[in-house]
């Protein structure tokens, strides 16, 4: 009687090890696909010229300017209308549910693809990671960190380490729903 009190003690203490084994096994997050999608995105606002997302047409605007014809205002909304299309088909998949259009209303979407065009400048981004937000309470918050480095027509080259927080949607963590830069390692400056 005795060994069999001990062999159920151990049975139990067994299956109650598997168990926890097993809930932990499920509560582990694969975060592959979000990965993927973070670092998609953060190569489409930051490589230039990268897949031709950023293609700016040139407005002069002024008091002596002449007034935009039918013709050019037609052009200017079909330009519109490509470039939106271009950016939805590179990363509107990236997106939580209607969060696509919220993002590419931002202005920053393309204030690193700007800065590299206006300077003559082709970037790329070297290096991608993922860490946690411990100074968020929220546990959809993380920050993707990137290096970019930056290449003059002369051939100099120049890192820079971005911090971008990513907040990603609650019901499909796979999905973004909202990024913002926190550091661009003084690429805007530079």
């Amino acid at each position: 009687m005795n060994n069999r009190k001990r062999n159920l003690y151990i049975l139990s203490v067994m299956v109650i090890i598997l168990i926890a084994a097993l809930m932990t096994a499920c509560k582990t997050e694969d975060i592959t696909k979000r990965a993927e999608n973070e670092e998609k995105l953060l190569k489409a606002m930051t490589e230039y010229p990268g897949n031709g997302l950023y293609d700016p047409a040139e407005t002069v605007i002024g008091l002596d300017a002449p007034e935009p014809t039918e013709e050019e205002l037609a052009e200017a909304e079909q330009r519109a209308t490509e470039e939106k299309e271009a950016w939805q088909k590179a990363v509107g998949g990236c997106f939580a549910d209607g969060m696509f259009d919220t993002f590419y209303k931002e202005w920053f979407r393309t204030e690193y693809l700007g800065v590299a065009q206006a300077n003559g400048l082709e970037t790329v981004v070297t290096s991608f990671g993922i860490e946690d937000d411990a100074s968020q309470d929220s546990d959809n918050i993380e920050h993707a960190l990137i290096t970019v480095i930056a290449t003059d027509k002369d051939g100099a080259a120049k890192s820079f380490d971005m911090d971008w927080q990513i907040i990603f949607d609650k019901d499909d963590t796979d999905l973004i729903q909202k990024v913002e830069l926190t550091d661009d390692g003084g690429l805007y400056e530079a």
